[in-house]
């Protein structure tokens, strides 16, 4: 059955598929966010001392990021083309749940960075094979009428990772097995409940190419950046998600050296902060969502989500104290939440091409990757300028730019001619 006989068949999607859908995506986002957010910076400081941290964690998280941009479009390639019975996207991310679990263990039993590192790639390499077939459930199976609801429900994923990963952190700390594999554990029922209740269809032998190097270098997809709907929208998600970035790699070395927060409370302050931002985000985004598929309107979601996440960044720049750090990170939240929720729906609707939605899903997944390899190279420069006697630890400097990077995505949205 085609991706277009499914939708067709299904009409409006059962709340059973949409959870287990967003279950999936949540268990992937946490099993890779809390290393991003926590746990890569807490044994980065072990393994590598407190001289050497900020530069092997920029190293590492930016060729982690860098495997994954290249990745992520070859896995989309092969997920559009797969013939499995079970269909074309469940086999990978079953592959993708068992890389990461491979990679993590690596991470937790690393005693330094190298091996560390290496275990690093293996995660990045996995998890986006998961995410590029995950990514393409969306055009496969959800009509256009539930996008935003969708949409948002992926986004507030994310969110929630984040929030249930810092609060795990808590309990895990002292043991670097538990640190990095106890976020996984909800991957094998997550997968499983995808398998039962998630439709899905192997793609059709005869629809596709003769596999040569020329066809497998034109199915990653790149050409489709010249469409120019298109083209927009990868252009202020890659913004956007720049901006995001030096918050989310940075923040907790602006807490301990900024803020002077001591590094056994890291964990303690950042439940706090993100349990409350994770709260806040999931009603926005659900809310956005729903009433973006109600008024059949997504630039004006997106666009404002990413003016508030710009605003948000700033207003940490300013930030002097952890309550105020923890006003400006709710600003940062919500509008990266937002943004992310409506703007999945905005790039579905903008593809080129919705039989290669794995592959052009996945050129789009470059802009959530390139971000994590660009943001922790520029961020030394930032950090290093001397303004106010900040030189090494400028985290205003590096805030403000940010903030007006994610302005510049915003702008990024207006000329979109497809989507409202």
């Amino acid at each position: 059955m085609t991706s277009a006989a499914i939708m067709e068949q299904h009409g409006r999607l059962d709340w059973k598929v949409m959870l287990a859908y967003w279950f999936a995506q949540f268990a992937a986002w946490l099993a890779l966010l809390t290393p991003v957010i926590i746990t890569i910076a807490l044994k980065i400081s072990v393994i590598a001392g407190p001289e050497g941290k900020a530069e092997w964690l920029g190293l590492i998280l930016g060729l982690g990021a860098a495997t994954a941009m290249i990745s992520a479009p070859i896995w989309g390639a092969i997920s559009d083309r797969t013939t499995a019975r079970m269909g074309r996207r469940k086999p990978w991310v079953i592959a993708g749940a068992v890389s990461l679990l491979i990679g993590l263990s690596i991470m937790a039993l690393a005693t330094e960075p190298l091996m560390f590192g290496l275990g690093w790639l293996v995660c990045q390499i996995g998890s986006n094979a998961a995410q590029a077939a995950l990514n393409a459930v969306m055009s496969d199976i959800v009509p256009e009428g539930q996008h935003g609801l969708m949409s948002a429900l992926l986004g507030a994923s994310m969110t929630a990772a984040m929030v249930a990963g810092v609060f795990l952190t808590q309990f895990t700390a002292g043991s670097p097995l538990a640190m990095f594999l106890v976020p996984w554990l909800a991957s094998p029922f997550a997968v499983a409940l995808f398998l039962w209740v998630v439709p899905d269809s192997p793609a059709v032998p005869q629809r596709m190419e003769r596999v040569t190097l020329g066809g497998l270098l034109a199915s990653i997809g790149i050409a489709s950046l010249r469409h120019r709907d298109f083209a927009l929208a990868f252009t202020s998600r890659f913004l956007v998600i720049l901006g995001s970035a030096f918050a989310l790699t940075y923040q907790v070395y602006y807490l301990t050296d900024y803020l002077h927060v001591p590094a056994d409370q890291v964990a303690r302050f950042m439940v706090l902060s993100t349990g409350m931002m994770g709260t806040l985000t999931f009603v926005v985004s659900c809310c956005g969502g729903w009433l973006s598929d109600r008024v059949g309107r997504r630039k004006p979601f997106v666009g404002g989500a990413a003016v508030l996440l710009s605003v948000g960044l700033v207003s940490m720049a300013l930030a002097t104290s952890f309550d105020r750090f923890l006003l400006a990170a709710a600003l940062v939240s919500v509008g990266q939440g937002l943004y992310y929720a409506v703007d999945i729906a905005l790039c579905v609707e903008v593809l080129p091409n919705r039989d290669n939605a794995a592959r052009d899903m996945a050129v789009l997944q470059i802009a959530n990757s390139l971000p994590q390899s660009l943001a922790p190279t520029i961020a030394p420069l930032l950090l290093g300028l001397t303004i106010g006697g900040l030189a090494g630890m400028n985290y205003p400097a590096l805030f403000v730019f940010a903030g007006l990077v994610a302005l510049t995505g915003a702008a990024a949205i207006l000329p979109i001619r497809k989507v409202r």
